[in-house]
Protein backbone atom coordinates (compact mmCIF):
# COMPACT_ATOMS: atom_id res chain seq x y z
CA UNK A 1 0.00 0.00 0.00
CA UNK A 2 1.28 3.65 -0.80
CA UNK A 3 2.33 5.71 1.79
CA UNK A 4 -0.22 9.03 1.77
CA UNK A 5 1.09 12.26 1.30
CA UNK A 6 2.24 13.59 4.95
CA UNK A 7 0.71 16.99 3.79
CA UNK A 8 -2.85 15.29 3.61
CA UNK A 9 -2.71 13.68 7.18
CA UNK A 10 -3.44 16.89 8.68
CA UNK A 11 -6.18 17.73 6.47
CA UNK A 12 -9.79 17.89 8.14
CA UNK A 13 -12.39 17.43 5.90
CA UNK A 14 -14.90 18.64 7.82
CA UNK A 15 -13.34 21.82 8.42
CA UNK A 16 -12.69 22.55 5.50
CA UNK A 17 -16.01 21.78 4.31
CA UNK A 18 -17.49 24.45 6.82
CA UNK A 19 -14.88 27.02 5.99
CA UNK A 20 -16.07 26.47 2.21
CA UNK A 21 -19.90 27.01 3.06
CA UNK A 22 -19.06 30.32 5.01
CA UNK A 23 -16.92 31.69 2.89
CA UNK A 24 -19.22 31.12 -0.45
CA UNK A 25 -22.26 32.60 2.21
CA UNK A 26 -20.02 36.24 2.38
CA UNK A 27 -19.93 35.98 -1.45
CA UNK A 28 -23.87 35.90 -1.37
CA UNK A 29 -24.10 38.85 1.12
CA UNK A 30 -25.10 36.12 4.41
CA UNK A 31 -22.50 36.68 7.40
CA UNK A 32 -21.81 34.57 10.24
CA UNK A 33 -18.83 34.80 12.76
CA UNK A 34 -15.49 33.92 11.41
CA UNK A 35 -13.80 33.92 14.66
CA UNK A 36 -13.88 30.41 15.08
CA UNK A 37 -11.90 30.22 11.88
CA UNK A 38 -8.94 31.68 12.80
CA UNK A 39 -8.23 27.94 15.37
CA UNK A 40 -8.58 25.91 12.19
CA UNK A 41 -5.93 28.15 10.51
CA UNK A 42 -3.74 27.91 13.46
CA UNK A 43 -3.97 24.11 13.27
CA UNK A 44 -3.05 23.40 9.73
CA UNK A 45 -6.70 21.33 9.66
CA UNK A 46 -7.05 23.91 6.38
CA UNK A 47 -3.77 23.62 4.62
CA UNK A 48 -0.42 25.59 5.24
CA UNK A 49 -1.40 27.69 1.55
CA UNK A 50 -4.95 28.85 3.13
CA UNK A 51 -2.99 30.14 6.40
CA UNK A 52 -0.97 32.25 4.23
CA UNK A 53 -4.71 33.54 2.48
CA UNK A 54 -6.33 34.05 5.84
CA UNK A 55 -4.97 37.42 6.94
CA UNK A 56 -6.21 39.48 4.27
CA UNK A 57 -9.53 37.10 3.58
CA UNK A 58 -10.53 37.73 6.71
CA UNK A 59 -10.05 41.76 6.77
CA UNK A 60 -12.03 42.26 3.97
CA UNK A 61 -14.71 40.08 5.51
CA UNK A 62 -14.97 41.43 8.23
CA UNK A 63 -15.43 45.25 6.59
CA UNK A 64 -18.13 43.54 4.30
CA UNK A 65 -19.89 42.28 7.41
CA UNK A 66 -19.80 46.15 9.09
CA UNK A 67 -21.16 47.99 6.44
CA UNK A 68 -24.64 46.21 7.21
CA UNK A 69 -24.13 48.58 9.79
CA UNK A 70 -25.08 51.47 7.81
CA UNK A 71 -27.99 49.71 6.05
CA UNK A 72 -31.34 50.99 7.50
CA UNK A 73 -33.18 48.52 9.99
CA UNK A 74 -31.06 46.09 9.34
CA UNK A 75 -29.86 45.40 12.88
CA UNK A 76 -33.43 44.88 13.91
CA UNK A 77 -34.34 42.19 11.98
CA UNK A 78 -30.98 40.82 12.60
CA UNK A 79 -32.12 41.18 16.09
CA UNK A 80 -35.72 39.62 15.67
CA UNK A 81 -33.65 36.59 13.53
CA UNK A 82 -31.03 35.85 16.65
CA UNK A 83 -34.48 36.00 19.02
CA UNK A 84 -36.73 33.69 17.04
CA UNK A 85 -33.12 31.49 16.24
CA UNK A 86 -32.41 31.31 20.16
CA UNK A 87 -36.26 29.90 20.69
CA UNK A 88 -35.98 27.17 18.73
CA UNK A 89 -32.74 25.72 19.62
CA UNK A 90 -33.92 26.40 23.30
CA UNK A 91 -37.30 24.58 22.63
CA UNK A 92 -36.25 21.23 21.10
CA UNK A 93 -33.85 20.54 23.95
CA UNK A 94 -37.07 20.78 26.28
CA UNK A 95 -39.14 18.78 23.33
CA UNK A 96 -36.49 15.52 23.63
CA UNK A 97 -36.60 16.13 27.43
CA UNK A 98 -40.19 16.00 27.55
CA UNK A 99 -40.47 13.08 25.60
CA UNK A 100 -37.60 10.81 27.24
CA UNK A 101 -39.21 12.06 31.14
CA UNK A 102 -42.60 10.89 29.10
CA UNK A 103 -41.45 7.58 28.32
CA UNK A 104 -39.68 6.60 31.52
CA UNK A 105 -42.27 7.69 34.09
CA UNK A 106 -45.89 8.17 31.87
CA UNK A 107 -47.59 7.70 35.14
CA UNK A 108 -46.34 11.59 36.66
CA UNK A 109 -49.42 13.79 37.40
CA UNK A 110 -47.39 16.51 36.86
CA UNK A 111 -46.08 15.00 33.36
CA UNK A 112 -49.78 14.50 32.33
CA UNK A 113 -50.69 18.38 33.03
CA UNK A 114 -47.90 19.98 31.99
CA UNK A 115 -46.68 18.10 28.76
CA UNK A 116 -49.09 19.70 26.55
CA UNK A 117 -48.26 23.01 27.42
CA UNK A 118 -44.72 22.32 26.98
CA UNK A 119 -44.78 20.58 23.59
CA UNK A 120 -47.49 22.85 22.24
CA UNK A 121 -45.07 25.97 23.32
CA UNK A 122 -41.65 23.79 21.77
CA UNK A 123 -43.38 22.70 18.55
CA UNK A 124 -44.58 26.41 18.24
CA UNK A 125 -41.34 27.40 18.60
CA UNK A 126 -39.69 25.64 16.72
CA UNK A 127 -42.32 26.56 13.60
CA UNK A 128 -41.57 30.05 14.09
CA UNK A 129 -37.93 29.63 13.93
CA UNK A 130 -38.31 27.67 10.75
CA UNK A 131 -40.33 30.39 9.37
CA UNK A 132 -38.37 33.27 10.94
CA UNK A 133 -34.94 31.48 9.16
CA UNK A 134 -36.73 31.62 5.92
CA UNK A 135 -38.73 35.25 5.89
CA UNK A 136 -37.08 36.81 8.16
CA UNK A 137 -33.36 35.67 6.44
CA UNK A 138 -35.09 36.58 2.88
CA UNK A 139 -36.09 40.24 4.28
CA UNK A 140 -32.55 40.54 5.39
CA UNK A 141 -30.67 39.32 2.13
CA UNK A 142 -33.24 41.36 0.10
CA UNK A 143 -32.14 44.95 1.95
CA UNK A 144 -28.48 43.83 1.60
CA UNK A 145 -28.39 42.97 -2.30
CA UNK A 146 -30.62 46.26 -2.61
CA UNK A 147 -27.82 48.05 -0.96
CA UNK A 148 -24.75 46.55 -2.98
CA UNK A 149 -26.67 47.54 -6.37
CA UNK A 150 -26.32 50.94 -4.75
CA UNK A 151 -22.84 50.26 -3.61
CA UNK A 152 -21.20 48.33 -6.19
CA UNK A 153 -17.45 49.41 -4.94
CA UNK A 154 -18.30 47.65 -1.52
CA UNK A 155 -19.54 44.56 -2.98
CA UNK A 156 -16.90 41.72 -1.92
CA UNK A 157 -18.27 39.59 -3.90
CA UNK A 158 -16.90 40.62 -7.03
CA UNK A 159 -13.43 40.52 -5.60
CA UNK A 160 -11.43 37.26 -6.81
CA UNK A 161 -10.02 36.61 -3.51
CA UNK A 162 -13.01 35.15 -1.77
CA UNK A 163 -13.64 32.52 -5.08
CA UNK A 164 -9.67 31.80 -4.79
CA UNK A 165 -9.87 30.96 -1.37
CA UNK A 166 -13.30 28.63 -1.77
CA UNK A 167 -11.36 27.08 -4.94
CA UNK A 168 -8.24 26.69 -3.30
CA UNK A 169 -10.56 24.86 -0.77
CA UNK A 170 -12.37 22.35 -2.64
CA UNK A 171 -9.19 20.97 -4.20
CA UNK A 172 -7.88 20.47 -0.42
CA UNK A 173 -11.04 18.60 -0.16
CA UNK A 174 -10.73 16.18 -3.33
CA UNK A 175 -6.76 15.77 -2.27
CA UNK A 176 -7.89 14.68 0.74
CA UNK A 177 -11.03 12.62 -0.79
CA UNK A 178 -8.26 10.94 -3.39
CA UNK A 179 -5.54 10.25 -0.92
CA UNK A 180 -7.67 8.66 1.51
CA UNK A 181 -9.91 6.72 -0.84
CA UNK A 182 -13.43 7.75 0.56
CA UNK A 183 -16.21 8.27 -1.13
CA UNK A 184 -16.95 12.13 -2.48
CA UNK A 185 -21.19 11.90 -1.27
CA UNK A 186 -19.66 11.52 2.17
CA UNK A 187 -18.21 15.34 1.78
CA UNK A 188 -20.91 17.26 0.77
CA UNK A 189 -20.33 20.80 0.71
CA UNK A 190 -22.96 23.50 0.63
CA UNK A 191 -22.90 26.19 -1.97
CA UNK A 192 -24.93 28.94 -3.17
CA UNK A 193 -22.79 30.50 -5.80
CA UNK A 194 -21.76 27.72 -8.34
CA UNK A 195 -18.80 28.78 -10.18
CA UNK A 196 -16.20 26.58 -9.18
CA UNK A 197 -14.54 24.35 -10.98
CA UNK A 198 -14.56 20.28 -10.03
CA UNK A 199 -17.66 20.38 -8.27
CA UNK A 200 -21.46 18.95 -9.17
CA UNK A 201 -24.31 19.21 -7.73
CA UNK A 202 -26.26 16.62 -5.94
CA UNK A 203 -29.14 18.30 -4.23
CA UNK A 204 -30.82 21.02 -5.19
CA UNK A 205 -31.74 24.40 -3.18
CA UNK A 206 -34.81 23.66 -1.32
CA UNK A 207 -37.60 26.46 0.53
CA UNK A 208 -35.81 25.90 3.57
CA UNK A 209 -32.45 25.66 2.27
CA UNK A 210 -31.13 28.48 -0.32
CA UNK A 211 -27.91 26.66 -0.96
CA UNK A 212 -27.34 23.33 -3.06
CA UNK A 213 -25.24 20.40 -1.61
CA UNK A 214 -22.44 19.77 -3.95
CA UNK A 215 -19.90 16.99 -4.16
CA UNK A 216 -16.13 17.22 -5.72
CA UNK A 217 -15.20 15.57 -8.66
CA UNK A 218 -12.51 12.79 -8.34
Amino acid sequence: MALKDSRATNLDPDNIRKVIYAIDAYRNHVFYDISWIDKMVESKTLGREFADMWKPLRRKMIKMASVTGRIPGLVRLARIQSYTEALWQFSVPILFIMLFVGLIAPGLPLIGVIAPYVMIFAFGSVIVGILSRSLVGGRIAQRINQYYEEHPDVDIQRDPDLHKAVQHLIGKLRQYIKQNGEDPEDHLVGLESLDYRGIKVVKEPRPWRKYSLVKVVI
